[in-house]
């Protein structure tokens, strides 16, 4: 691999770990803010709508553009506008401040997604090098998460807890190196005008047949599942593990270095087994995990131990489905296309997400917690479900 194509991979790994740490800070904002009453449940569950609602029905109007202009520099600038939420969020406390945050946030991580998919696209050469070049990227995303949640945990158990804003300064950091890098990369995109299917969408409205819907609607689930994770554990650990903020952030903390693990394997694996296959191996898996955890925590205390080693190994087998499935499907495309698929695709995301947190946020408002395990296993089976469809199509 040339040195240009290096620094770009070194780049989309960089962005990547921005993107996650700032976006999955929302179980560190909901620990904080949750404590003292200071804002509800519900209220803390709504900033996913102002996460993920907006930014995605922008990414579909800048798509277009963002083809027409260099990804790299998009990419770039998409990190430079990471780097000042980061850098200011210690000195604005007002609630509606974190709302406006959250946007732009959003914003950034669209356009970025549309532009490090493209790249990956583009720097591939067949099916497997994409699957395996986005696995290992989709990596680097959980191993913000664990960077992240290991940082705010290791704040809040410190003296200076009551500063912890500024844990944000680090990600700010990063994304100016990782802006540095993709400001200075000479890789450029190789023009490629052969399309890999031969049935190949040409406007917007072909990207809303019936096949591309399901694919949308598996991603939608994926995505609710995970943020059922992402955003609420530390809560569920707090409020009916009783453990302290600092257990509780390890604890998101070592499900995401896990998922990091298991999307690293899934990028070996997938070389020798076909990706599907081990899709439904790691969601067959996840869900019976899920329910042996369920009924464990009906007797939380005795089996506090093993719960604890139970959520790391559902990342293991969770984190691969997104970037499975991703890869098993954009892989028939061309780059031409994929930034409109991958614009619906955050629209798809974006919608897991915020009805995925707000959904969680009623089960706590409400005290059934309990019932967060089982809740979490709903859009698995349904995507168990509705994949089996999708690997009937053949391509």
């Amino acid at each position: 691999m040339n040195s240009s194509k290096t620094n770009i991979g070194i780049g989309l790994i960089l962005s990547f770990i921005v993107f996650s740490m700032l976006l999955n800070s929302m179980s560190i904002i909901i620990l904080q803010l949750s404590q003292n009453h200071q804002q509800s449940y519900t209220g803390l569950g709504i900033l996913e709508f102002f996460k993920d609602i907006p930014n995605a029905i922008i990414s579909i109007f800048l798509v277009d553009y963002i083809k027409k202009y260099s990804y790299n520099k998009a990419l770039a600038y998409a990190l430079i506008l990471s780097a000042i939420c980061s850098f200011s969020i210690p000195f604005l406390n007002e609630f509606w401040f974190l709302k406006v945050w959250f946007i732009l946030i959003g914003i950034s991580f669209s356009i970025g997604k549309i532009c490090v998919f493209s790249i990956i696209k583009n720097m591939a050469t067949n099916e497997k090098e994409f699957s395996s070049i986005m696995t290992r990227t989709e990596s680097s995303f959980m191993f913000g998460v664990f960077l992240v949640n290991m940082e705010f945990a290791l704040i809040l158990n410190s003296e200076y807890k009551d500063f912890w804003k500024f844990g944000f300064w680090l990600v700010g950091i990063i994304a100016i190196i990782g802006s540095a890098i993709l400001f200075k990369s000479k890789f450029k995109l190789k023009t490629n005008t052969e399309e890999l299917h031969e049935d190949v969408p040409t406007n917007w409205k072909s990207l809303l047949r019936p096949q591309f819907l399901l694919f949308y609607g598996l991603i939608f689930f994926i995505v609710f599942a995970e943020q059922i994770f992402n955003s609420w554990l530390p809560t569920f650990y707090k409020n009916n593990l009783n453990t302290d903020s600092f257990f509780a952030l390890q604890s998101s903390a070592f499900l995401a270095l896990f998922s990091f693990g298991g999307r690293l394997l899934a990028s070996k694996v997938t070389g020798k087994m076909p990706p599907m296959k081990y899709f439904y191996i790691c969601l067959s898996t996840g869900i019976i995990l899920l329910l042996i955890a369920h009924f464990l925590g009906y007797h939380a205390k005795e089996n506090i131990s093993i719960l604890v080693l139970l959520f790391p190994l559902v990342g293991i087998f969770l984190a691969p489905l997104y970037p499975l499935l991703n890869s098993r499907f954009l892989s028939h495309y061309s780059e031409k296309v994929i930034g409109r698929i991958v614009s619906i695709i955050i629209l798809s995301t974006s919608l897991g997400g915020s009805i995925g947190s707000i959904s969680t946020s009623y089960l706590f408002q409400k005290n059934l917690g309990n019932y967060y395990l089982l809740f979490a296993t709903i859009p698995l089976i349904l995507i168990l479900v509705f994949s089996s469809f999708l690997s009937l199509k053949k391509k």
